[in-house]
């Protein structure tokens, strides 16, 4: 029996001194293959260790995978692997200081290949106005992304379509209808179809709509406070109904309008514009050099020189999430908490 355990022990401790070896050894073993054009080789070595490696080593793996597919001439799983690898670790590319020149500079060709046609979209958020007062119900959703890419595109939103034709590269808005009805909680799917030169894939952003209903009993409650906007009249309404199921419903509204109490002053004198302040020295009683004007110009042109250019501020704010706050129409009693949230999809490669 103590010479079973003596035995077992010997063999987990060679195995523990051989596996992280092993795992170190993968990059100079793959490097070898690849420098002689031993491609399935390299792809089975790589597949292996996969699952075993972490972090920037992991990377590395799952940047080089595409590679070997490319290579082994499977461009579906190629593909595939080229949108993992976007989706787990965006535009960051490896460094590849295992591999030796001769290989690295066709691995670094492919991959600038796939950064120039892949169409990554990230920094995606709700874009809300400034001006927009909290918790107040947006009048349209705003999505804002940034895309890495020029590429031909399509939006369907519940497999409807909403808008096609050509992005280029960099920031993009996109606005949707906000639905009319939060009686439950419910999702929408916002599915973008894109293509490139090399690719066409769909990204799926999934809207979630988180609704808490209230019923509001105390009647004092339901006086609404001054400093709320105006209550608004219904002018007119457009449904848009798929079969006998209610998707959306526009309303347009006619502001009411509240008298404003304007104080008029009495005119000036003759010879100034109304309702300003009358100058003390009138024309023709006063006069300007035409050597000072140029002078008081110059003079105003420098200074603007020397002035430093004002910051444009932002038109809209990036949040991860929309809440407001939905009282019905006809049950005034009734509050709904509404949150709106992001679920982005990880992208499908399309055949077409």
């Amino acid at each position: 029996m103590t010479k079973n355990f003596r035995i077992g022990i010997w063999i987990l401790l060679t195995c523990l001194l051989i596996f992280p070896s092993a795992r170190a050894d993968w990059k100079s073993q793959i490097n070898q293959y690849l420098k002689q054009h031993e491609y399935a080789e390299a792809q089975n070595l790589l597949k292996i260790n996969l699952s075993k490696l972490e972090n920037s080593d992991k990377q590395e793996a799952l940047a080089l995978l595409p590679y070997l597919y490319h290579r082994n001439n499977l461009p579906a799983e190629e593909k595939k692997a080229v949108i993992d690898y976007f989706e787990e670790y965006g535009q960051a590319q490896p460094l590849f200081e295992f591999l030796d020149f001769s290989v690295f500079n066709d691995v670094l060709e492919f991959w600038g290949k796939w950064r120039e046609e892949y169409p990554l979209i990230s920094n995606l958020n709700f874009l809300v106005p400034v001006s927009a007062q909290d918790r107040t119900i947006p009048e349209i959703l705003r999505l804002g992304f940034d895309l890495s890419t020029e590429a031909y595109y399509k939006i369907h939103l519940e497999g409807q379509p909403l808008e096609g034709g050509l992005w280029s590269k960099g920031p993009h808005l996109v606005q949707l209808p906000l639905p009319f009805s939060f009686d439950q909680p419910f999702s929408l799917n916002l599915d973008i179809f894109m293509k490139t030169k090399s690719i066409t894939i769909k990204k799926r952003v999934v809207l979630e709509f988180r609704v808490e209903t209230k019923n509001l009993q105390n009647p004092d409650l339901l006086v609404q406070r001054q400093d709320a906007p105006p209550v608004k009249n219904i002018e007119g309404e457009v449904a848009l109904y798929i079969g006998e199921t209610l998707i959306y419903k526009a309303t347009k509204y006619l502001q009411k309008q509240i008298p404003v109490k304007i104080t008029i002053p009495p005119p000036n004198p003759p010879g100034t514009k109304p309702y300003l302040v009358p100058q003390k020295d009138q024309y023709p009683m006063h006069s300007v050099s035409i050597f000072d004007a140029i002078t008081a110009i110059t003079k105003i042109i420098q200074d603007w020189k020397k002035k430093p250019p004002e910051k444009t501020p932002a038109t809209f704010n990036r949040k991860a999430e929309i809440n407001f706050t939905f009282t019905h129409p006809e049950r005034q009693e009734i509050r709904t908490d509404v949150t709106i949230r992001l679920k982005p999809q990880k992208a499908e490669v399309q055949a077409y």
